[in-house]
């Protein structure tokens, strides 16, 4: 995180605790870990293969931004649209589509292979800072909708790296990269937190190299509240976003309002 953005907030710094989670780090490519490689596959298998399966998936999401974050990042977290978000994906495509609403009005943003357009209020958006954060933002939310099933497709080189607790189960962490990686980043870390009973995504950690301003931080979403869906899937409805470097803080809360697939 840029300089800029941590002076006014010095004093907060000075009492908020550092975390003892291992860092995402993007890597060389490299061949899987055949045990990493089979429990991701478990863990997408388990939610019903999402990513690979369905040409079209289409979300409502409704959250709240933490203080610190939007102070921080407010490019990035965009609080006056970024409140409730209808989005729809297509996987086979590569396209994203994210309709954002906030008490500043609306904003559309596209995310295809090739680029990123956004439109607020209907006027199309040419500043190049807001453009890298609406690709983060629409990269990192494919995995966050998707999970393993969009890790599995999207990652490469999965290493397992240790075991920690969650939500109550003992889990595996498999570290990996993103190359592509969030939004304009030439490659990103990845570490998924797999259940070893339930074989669910319990957390993914992430690198964020996509902005310029939070290029050193590093962010972690927790999931809940997993129910069924159609034709044999399984979603987390709740989700809970912190940033972990260069501090611990919480960002985001935010659910899973409507699901539906095609």
């Amino acid at each position: 995180m840029k300089l800029k953005y941590l002076l006014p907030l010095l004093p907060a710094l000075a009492v908020a605790s550092c975390t003892s989670l291992p860092r995402p780090v993007a890597t060389a490519p490299a061949a899987p870990q055949a045990d990493a490689l089979k429990l991701l596959t478990e863990s997408s298998a388990a939610a019903g293969n999402p990513y690979q399966r369905f040409s079209r998936v289409e979300v409502d999401y409704d959250g709240e931004w933490s203080n610190f974050a939007t102070k921080t990042q407010a490019i990035l977290t965009d609080p006056e649209f970024r409140k409730s978000s209808s989005e729809i994906y297509f996987p086979k495509r590569g396209r994203i589509t994210q309709i954002h609403r906030g008490p500043g009005g609306e904003k559309l943003v596209t995310r295809t292979r090739g680029g990123i357009e956004v439109v607020r209020n209907g006027e199309i958006v040419t500043d190049e800072e807001e453009l890298q954060a609406a690709a983060l933002v629409t990269d990192c939310y494919r995995v966050f909708t998707f999970g393993s099933s969009a890790l599995l497709e999207l990652g490469s080189g999965w290493t397992i790296i240790g075991q920690r607790s969650l939500n109550g189960e003992r889990c595996t962490l498999i570290a990996g990269s993103m190359r592509p990686g969030f939004g304009l980043s030439e490659g990103d870390g990845v570490i998924a937190w797999i259940g070893d009973e339930t074989k669910r995504l319990q957390r993914v950690q992430m690198s964020l190299l996509g902005l310029a301003s939070t290029a050193g931080a590093d962010i972690d979403v927790t999931f809940g509240d997993f129910q069924p869906g159609p034709q044999g899937t399984l979603w987390p409805r709740y989700f809970n976003e912190r940033i972990r470097r260069p501090i611990d803080t919480q960002a985001h809360e935010w659910r899973m309002t409507s699901l539906d697939i095609r």
